[in-house]
């Protein structure tokens, strides 16, 4: 039987890992519970936000989540956004090994972005929960879903992100990772009017 594409994605991981410093011996040797986790993100977009049909994946590094996603969630467009252009380079190849053709892959900072309004964004280990919101929010859908990985200090951000904002955010899931901290998914309005959205209102009326 022909690999799964999770199976593809860990063989290609494990393959590029230490040549492109996309993985430290420590980490690979948890690559298991770090796809575990991945598969997490993967379950809370579902059932959370099953309506989703665009998720950004901010600081997508060795494709933790993004890819994982993407390979769970078929019907889901993932947009992995990664500065660094070797690692952008890898991403594009491990998509194409794994056969998954629900991504685009950005080598840019996420604030140039542009493509369509986003119900989901995901961020593994970027930057706080506030921050994330800002660095995305023109390319928000209203209302929008922030998925991130969290430790002690998860409750604060969402405070934090509240008093930035002045928005009202809820706490749709919290969830114990096997590997470690907790995934955090609340949902608040959206940022700046994403300019796709402004146009299929405009269409549809």
């Amino acid at each position: 039987m022909p690999e799964s594409p999770i199976e593809t994605y860990r063989a290609y991981l494990t393959r590029y890992a230490g040549t492109l410093d996309l993985m430290s011996p420590a980490g690979l040797e948890r690559l298991d519970q770090h796809l575990t986790d991945a598969q997490a993100y993967a379950q809370v977009v579902a059932e959370y936000v099953p309506h989703a049909k665009h998720v950004l994946d901010v600081g997508s590094g060795a494709g933790l989540p993004g890819l994982v996603i993407a390979a769970e969630l078929p019907n889901v467009h993932v947009e992995l956004v990664e500065r660094r252009k070797k690692r952008a380079t890898f991403l594009r190849g491990a998509a194409a090994a794994m056969g998954v053709t629900n991504v685009s892959i950005v080598s840019s900072d996420v604030t140039h972005t542009v493509g369509p309004c986003v119900a989901v964004v995901t961020a593994q280990a970027v930057a706080r929960l506030a921050d994330v919101y800002s660095l995305t929010a023109h390319r928000h859908q209203d209302p929008v879903v922030l998925v991130s990985r969290k430790g002690p200090e998860g409750q604060a951000e969402v405070d934090e992100l509240a008093s930035r904002t002045g928005k009202t955010v809820a706490v749709l899931a919290r969830e114990t990772l096997p590997n470690r901290g907790t995934l955090l998914a609340v949902q608040t309005a959206g940022g700046q009017p994403c300019p796709s959205s402004a146009s299929s209102t405009k269409k549809g009326a």
